[in-house]
């Protein structure tokens, strides 16, 4: 049987309150040969730990006066009293300090923690759970245990009969990685909905990265579309490849063909983004058909690279029976069960997961560019648009 903590908490605030009393019972029961009433100064720090300044200083209280009180009780001189008494009040004073300077750290960490929560929600925006025929799941785990982004992202925008994506990973750590993946996302965003190819999207983030003043960091990436008549479209900048898991079993890589390893590889990587260089050569595009109930794995590093006790990666080809069954967040959660039991313990970097599942076939044709109509509003999902004008 499982005990929540606020259940303990609650379960030893009224012993603590009772530990002078007894303490005081104790000392009266055993004699003036073992005094116990001394171990009352150990009762402030203890409520320090858990209580507020107020409970700490009228804990403190109490035991002052049940220390006169034993020792009147004793027959001893009240004199005899003040010592203790004394040393007890400034126990008591520094615990009330320090259950005061407790509860301050902990409403600033809560404040921090409530800015990181809004930070992600901007930063890594949870995708929705479906988008026309296609189902989506996310996940995001953060490497460091006091933070809940990092430099892994994913974005997923809806564009008009499917939607557009983009998974990776910034080369770094630390606020400077999260910054790029804010430009890089930022960028994707403006530009998924608003340029007709996914060369164009890549184009589009290589600019927004070389116009940063900040450290130049680049980005490995997945761009990918997912239309819903079934057809995925990818272009790979330096990064690992999706899984791909169809629904009868197998698995393939992007371009259709059986893969040993059972991931996505084109045939031709792209540089990641973000390096400036002019000439470099653009990824090559490429294509596969899903049918429906068929799933895609997009994933980072962390997860892949992801080590047991002797060294060995965490091998994602072999999650696939994993993918393929149960809802897209479980299957998921399966994966990062699969992935920590691997590690033996949490993994030692950021890592994000995305997975999609396309749904029934139906063809949505693209209007043509033509008669007022711009890129952004023949892909816009917005069908029964006010502000478009033909």
């Amino acid at each position: 049987m499982t005990i929540s903590r606020t259940r303990i908490r609650t379960c030893l605030a009224p012993a603590l309150e009772a530990v002078p009393f007894a303490l005081l019972l104790l000392d009266l029961l055993l004699g003036p040969e073992i005094r116990l009433v001394e171990l009352l100064a150990v009762v402030p720090p203890l409520a320090a730990l858990r209580s507020s300044a107020a409970t700490t200083l009228r804990l403190g209280a109490t035991c002052a006066l049940l220390a006169l009180a034993a020792h009147a009780l004793g027959g001893g001189p009240a004199r005899h009293a003040y010592p203790a008494v004394a040393a007890l009040a400034l126990i008591t004073l520094c615990s009330a300090w320090a259950a005061h300077a407790r509860l301050r750290s902990t409403r600033r960490l809560a404040a921090v923690q409530s800015v990181a929560s809004a930070v992600q929600e901007v930063i890594l925006r949870p995708p929705p759970a479906r988008v026309g025929s296609v189902s989506i799941a996310a996940s995001y785990v953060s490497a460091a245990a006091s933070a809940k982004i990092g430099g892994d992202f994913y974005a997923v925008e809806p564009v008009r009969g499917g939607v557009r994506l983009v998974v990776g990973d910034v080369q770094g750590k630390g606020l400077d990685a999260v910054r790029t993946a804010a430009t890089v996302l930022a960028s994707f965003r403006e530009a998924a909905q608003a340029t007709v190819d996914l060369e164009a999207v890549g184009r589009s983030i290589e600019c927004a990265l070389s116009r940063r003043t900040d450290d130049e960091k680049f980005v490995t990436a997945v761009l990918a579309e997912l239309r819903d008549d079934g057809t995925l479209t990818l272009l790979n900048h330096g990064h690992p490849g999706p899984l791909v898991v169809r629904r009868g079993g197998g698995r393939e890589d992007g371009r259709g063909d059986d893969s040993r390893r059972g991931t996505a590889e084109p045939a031709r990587f792209g540089l990641p983004l973000g390096l400036g260089l002019p000439d470099a050569a653009e990824p090559s595009q490429e294509r596969a058909v899903l049918a429906p109930g068929d799933r895609v794995l997009f994933y980072t590093d962390g997860l892949s690279e992801a080590r047991d006790a002797s060294g060995a990666f965490y091998p994602v080809h072999a999650c696939a029976p994993l993918v393929r069954h149960g809802t897209p967040q479980e299957a998921l959660d399966a994966v990062r069960r699969s992935a920590l039991s691997h590690t033996e313990g949490p993994l030692d970097d950021d890592s994000a997961l995305l997975l999609l599942e396309a749904g029934a076939r139906r063809e949505i044709p693209l209007p043509p560019l033509a008669g007022g109509f711009d890129a952004s509003c023949a892909l816009c999902p917005v069908e029964d648009c006010s502000v478009r004008t033909p």
